[in-house]
C-alpha cells in the first residue's frame, strides 16, 4: 500500500461496549504513521454498515470493518457488491470469533501492517436468501442462547458463559430434519445445529473444527437430543479444543447446500445476529470476499 491509498473504517459505535472508538484510534495513529490516510464512518444499524461498506469500496478504498462478528458480516455485505473489492478487520467485538479463526493480531501496530501490507485471502461466505453469513449459521439450543447473550450484552464476556448455562436448564430438544445436498442426513431430537463456514463462535469456542471459510464446503454440526443435558453442557466444555467431535452424541456432514426444519419455532442466527425462523436453507458463494491477513 502506498501513501497516498486510502482506508475507510465502518465502525459499530456500540461494538465491545464502545471500545470501537478506542480500537480505531490505535490503529489509525499507526496507520497515519506509515502515511496512509484514513477516515471512519460510524454505523447507525446494519443497513447503514452495508451502505457505508458498498460506499467505501466503490471508491476504491479499502474498506475496514470495525467491531464484532456482526459488524464483520455487514461491512462484508456491502464491500461484496463490488466484485473484487478487498476488506480489513479491526477487531471490537465482545466474541471476535472470525478474527480468531483468520489469526488476526489484537496490537495495534501489528493491525495496521496488515492493513498496509497483508496478504490476501479470498473467503467463502454462506447465503441464506438475500442475506450472507461469514462465520455460522446456527440454530437450536446455540440461537437461544445467542438471544440471552444479547440481552445480557451489559455484562460483557461473562454473558457468553453465563448465557448458555442459563439456556441449557430451559431447553428441550427439537424435532429436527436435516438435509445435504439434497439428501437428509438426519431426522430426530436434537439440541442444536451449526452450519459452518469459520467453525468458531461463542467467544472461542472450536465448535467445528474441519471448518475453513476458504475450503469450498459447508461444515454441519449437529448434537444428537436424545442424550441428557449434563452430557451436552460436558460436551461443551470440551469444544474450546475441538474435541467435542468424538462424543457418540456429536455428528458433522459437510456439502455445498444444507436444509434445516424442526417441528417447532425455533431462532436461526448467524455472526450473533437473528436472522429468521426455521425452517432455513443455506447456500455457498466460493472465494468472493478478499480479506487482508498476516503474511
Amino acid at each position: 500500500m502506498t501513501g497516498t491509498s486510502d482506508v475507510v473504517a465502518v465502525l459499530n459505535p456500540i461494538s465491545g461496549g464502545g471500545a470501537a472508538w478506542e480500537r480505531w484510534a490505535a490503529v489509525a495513529a499507526e496507520l497515519a504513521r506509515r502515511d496512509v490516510s484514513a477516515r471512519v464512518s460510524a454505523s447507525s444499524s446494519g443497513a447503514d454498515a452495508r451502505r457505508l461498506a458498498a460506499e467505501a469500496a466503490a471508491s476504491g478504498a479499502l474498506t475496514v470493518a470495525v467491531g464484532g462478528d456482526g459488524q464483520i458480516r455487514d461491512v462484508a455485505s456491502g464491500v461484496l457488491r463490488v466484485p473484487g473489492a478487498p476488506m480489513g478487520i479491526v477487531t471490537a467485538g465482545r466474541g471476535n470469533d472470525m478474527a480468531r479463526h483468520l489469526r488476526l493480531p489484537d496490537d495495534p501496530s501489528a493491525v495496521a501492517d496488515v492493513l498496509c501490507d497483508g496478504r490476501r485471502r479470498d473467503l467463502d461466505v454462506l447465503t441464506v436468501g438475500d442475506e450472507i453469513a461469514v462465520g455460522n449459521v446456527y440454530v437450536g439450543l446455540d440461537s437461544v442462547a445467542t438471544e440471552l447473550i444479547n440481552r445480557l450484552r451489559w455484562m460483557g464476556p461473562l454473558a457468553y458463559r453465563l448465557a448458555p448455562a442459563i439456556a441449557a436448564l430451559r431447553w428441550k430438544p427439537a424435532g429436527f430434519r436435516i438435509e445435504v445436498d439434497g439428501a437428509e442426513v438426519l431426522s430426530g431430537p436434537v439440541h442444536m445445529v451449526v452450519i459452518a463456514n469459520s467453525g468458531w463462535y461463542g467467544s472461542g469456542l472450536h465448535m467445528v473444527p474441519a471448518a475453513a471459510s476458504d475450503n469450498g464446503r459447508i461444515d454441519v454440526l449437529a448434537v444428537d437430543g436424545a442424550g441428557n443435558k449434563l452430557r451436552l453442557i460436558s460436551a461443551m466444555g470440551e469444544a474450546k479444543t475441538g474435541a467435542h467431535v468424538a462424543r457418540a452424541e456429536v455428528l458433522t456432514f459437510s456439502g455445498r447446500d444444507v436444509v434445516v426444519g424442526a417441528d417447532r419455532p425455533i431462532p436461526v442466527h448467524a455472526d450473533g445476529d437473528y436472522l429468521q425462523e426455521l425452517p432455513v436453507t443455506v447456500g455457498i458463494r466460493r472465494a468472493v470476499l478478499p480479506v487482508l491477513v498476516p503474511r
